[in-house]
């Protein structure tokens, strides 16, 4: 029988896993359920979900339970690590230790995933495992995925190019991961480094300076290479963590680029490092599975719109209207008859109302109900132009006066004969 979550956790409890028995073969772990407060130390691991299906099993609580390949590796690794050092015993893994089918524990646990990175005594940063020499790879399996690969002498700064352009980097959840925790170390196969000297290689790799004023502008090297690790590394700066909140809105905009599988994660992925007078409101709303990713971006403008925040846009007096590129691809929003048609909608809710979230579902249904059958304005009405919209009123009054001219002279005709 397949394994089966109990009862949903409380927003007080944590899900942790406990390696058993780590082998290539076999992979079994513990599941242990303890509250926030009285945690054992554990590493909050933070790596990239993938494509690809689950096809590989590992056991919980001698259960089969499946997973995706590169989790697999990931969980391998990370579970000797477990038992070679000191710091940590236990694992978070959210793909786990959090039922991804339940919406209401998904939701409760997402709103708390900052604390959850941040109680971590480490995060544990998956980046796969290492990448062969050209010659070498024919000699791997080809009909079934490479589970496990070491390498002798691996050399982080000879790996750098590699390894600041995978995956892992593009993932919009692995910000607040990477930057919430207390300590960061990163793995490629059996191999670990601390984030700094990472950084520091990092740091040669683009020719700039590691250290910087935290209050100045973070180096973003002469854009001749491409490093999709540098912004979120530079991002992590000794002096200012933790306190790196930011306004929602640049958030957005300066993770523009990044994806994720569930589009509503583009904004919940995100709540860990926004502002406190931000997530205060936002947090009436969000994180909620159970809202549709339509309503999560109404909302979403709502706020930018209605809410006082000091972003960049405001402080330059820029509103945010369909030409806001950066901030609507943040978004996930690339036509701009739906950015039209969003931002129409965001400005009909009385967001700073504060209303309960229930009460504001029962609003945008009601407004998604008007739309449906007509009642307020379609995509193709907001696409008119300011003067396409008199000359189509003139053509209905004109349409009007001829059939009412028409329907005179039947009259008069008709009298006429008898």
């Amino acid at each position: 029988m397949d394994f089966a979550y109990d009862s949903s956790l409380a927003s007080y409890e944590l899900r942790l896993l406990q390696p058993l028995a780590v082998n290539h073969h076999v992979l079994r772990f513990a599941t242990r359920r303890v509250p926030r407060a009285s945690k054992p130390p554990y590493t909050a691991v933070s790596y990239t979900w993938g494509d690809e299906d689950a096809s590989e099993v590992i056991y919980l609580d001698n259960r089969p339970f499946r997973v995706r390949p590169n989790l697999w590796s990931c969980l391998y690794y990370m579970a000797h690590a477990a038992r070679n050092n000191g710091a940590w015993n236990y694992l978070w893994v959210d793909a786990i230790c959090i039922d991804q089918t339940n919406d209401a524990e998904r939701s409760s646990q997402v709103r708390l995933m900052d604390q959850t990175y941040r109680d971590a005594v480490c995060v544990s940063v998956w980046l796969g495992l290492v990448t062969l020499p050209e010659h070498m790879r024919s000699y791997l399996p080809t009909q079934i995925p490479t589970r496990t690969l070491e390498s002798d002498g691996f050399d982080w700064a000879e790996s750098m190019v590699d390894l600041s352009n995978r995956p892992y980097w593009s993932r919009v959840w692995v910000i607040q991961e990477f930057l919430l925790g207390q300590n960061v170390e990163l793995y490629c196969s059996d191999n670990r480094i601390n984030w700094l000297d990472f950084q520091e290689f990092l740091c040669r790799e683009a020719d700039i300076e590691q250290f910087y004023d935290a209050n100045g502008d973070v180096p973003k090297g002469d854009g001749t290479r491409e490093l999709a690790a540098l912004p979120l590394v530079m991002g992590r700066h000794m002096d200012k963590h933790p306190e790196i909140l930011q306004p929602l809105c640049d958030l957005l905009i300066d993770n523009h680029k990044s994806k994720c599988k569930d589009p509503r994660d583009r904004v919940f992925a995100l709540l860990g490092l926004i502002s406190l007078d931000e997530r205060e409101i936002l947090s009436i709303y969000f994180p909620d599975y159970s809202i549709t990713e339509d309503h999560v971006l109404i909302i979403t403008l709502a706020h930018l719109t209605q809410f006082p925040a000091l972003s960049r846009m405001q402080r330059g007096g820029v509103n945010i209207t369909p030409d806001s590129e950066k901030l609507f691809l943040g978004l996930g929003v690339g036509l701009k008859p739906q950015r039209r048609r969003l931002l129409r909608r965001a400005k009909r809710l009385d967001y700073l109302a504060r209303i309960s979230s229930q009460e504001m579902l029962n609003s945008l249904a009601w407004h998604d109900e008007m739309e449906e059958y007509g009642g307020e304005d379609t995509e193709e009405q907001q696409e008119m132009s300011e003067t396409e919209r008199p000359r189509r009123s003139n053509r209905r009054w004109l349409t009007v006066s001829v059939i009412s001219a028409l329907f005179v002279i039947w009259l008069i005709a008709k009298k006429t004969k008898l």
